[in-house]
């Protein structure tokens, strides 16, 4: 099986499947995992499960089209110095690694999807892909890929391939996976499926701006901040940072904030015992049940419930440490 450029350097794992291998790729600031699954001849499946923000690596030209898809997080990629685009969840990007990305990032600092990886001269040797006339070639074609790398916004029929796709990864069937990689790009290729451009492309100056933004709010948790003042002061109108921070981050600059406090919250009742109170105060909630339903409403339980439930966790998983100390 042919592989891609940027990963034939990093160190590679048999998986209990045959067909499955394990990839060590490394990113400076977190931790990833990424799982390789050879469909067909020519055609690789790519998972990967990123907890960082960088994933960009150079990479050489080559002959090869992905279908991404991103199933948690967002995706931030940029084929020039100008433009910027986003995936979101269930959102689909295609790009020919004939003009491959000169950045990417995750920018919630975490990200779980697939590409699908197509090497177009070897699958014109395979049969199955033959009998469904899927080409690497027409796809390109379909999709302009020599000249552009489109976005397409969550599409519910293809969703539903995706979620069964990625529900039977723990225990993976080859013949599953080929039906469902290969009902994935009949849709891409053949069927007549309407997808949803998104256009909606950043400026990297832009992008910038809002990044800054983003800096100030979470360096000045304690306070409400103004967005019209934050927008003036980054040369921006309201409307520019407010659509601009939502294609960046998934959510509007308030909202984005809040799950940002609770998920801070939600650290610090398990790593300290310091009263719930102080720990709203220094997140700027004055009032603790506004805090606790402001936590509730991102995590699902009360901040009370939340940390007796990680000490009874901790307290079972230092247990069974002692345990399996006794019986060595």
């Amino acid at each position: 099986m042919q592989e891609l450029n940027y990963l034939k350097y990093d160190k590679k794992m048999q998986g209990q499947e045959s067909f499955v291998t394990y990839v060590d790729f490394q990113v400076q600031d977190g931790n990833a995992d990424m799982w390789l699954y050879d469909i067909f001849p020519g055609v690789q499946l790519m998972v990967v499960d990123f907890a960082s923000e960088s994933c960009f690596r150079n990479s050489e030209r080559q002959n090869v089209i992905g279908i991404n898809h991103c199933r948690k997080g967002r995706f931030e990629c940029a084929f020039d110095s100008r433009n910027y685009l986003y995936l979101g969840e269930g959102d689909i990007a295609l790009n020919s690694q004939m003009h491959p990305p000169i950045a990417s990032s995750f920018p919630l600092k975490f990200f779980y999807g697939s590409t699908i990886i197509l090497f177009p001269e070897i699958m014109k040797t395979v049969p199955e892909l033959q009998a469904f006339q899927i080409s690497a070639e027409k796809i390109a074609e379909k999709y302009s890929l020599k000249t552009k790398s489109p976005v397409f916004r969550r599409n519910a029929e293809i969703e539903h391939v995706y979620q069964e796709l990625y529900t039977h990864l723990g225990h993976p069937s080859l013949p599953f996976l080929r039906l469902k990689v290969l009902e994935l790009l009949y849709h891409f290729q053949s069927r007549q499926t309407v997808f949803d451009e998104n256009r909606d492309y950043l400026s990297g100056a832009t992008v910038d701006r809002i990044k800054h933004v983003r800096e100030h709010l979470i360096q000045d948790m304690e306070h409400r901040t103004n967005l019209k003042e934050l927008a003036l002061e980054h040369n921006l109108s309201l409307t520019q940072l407010k659509e601009g921070f939502r294609q960046i981050y998934g959510e509007s600059p308030y909202a984005y904030l809040r799950s940002y406090k609770m998920h801070r919250a939600a650290q610090l009742l398990r790593q300290s015992d310091r009263k719930i109170s102080e720990i709203a105060l220094e997140l700027g909630y004055q009032n603790p049940s506004k805090f606790s339903e402001a936590f509730y409403a991102v995590t699902g339980c009360k901040p009370s419930a939340y940390r007796k439930e990680k000490e009874m966790d901790g307290a079972m998983n230092e247990q069974l440490c002692h345990e399996n100390e006794m019986n060595q």
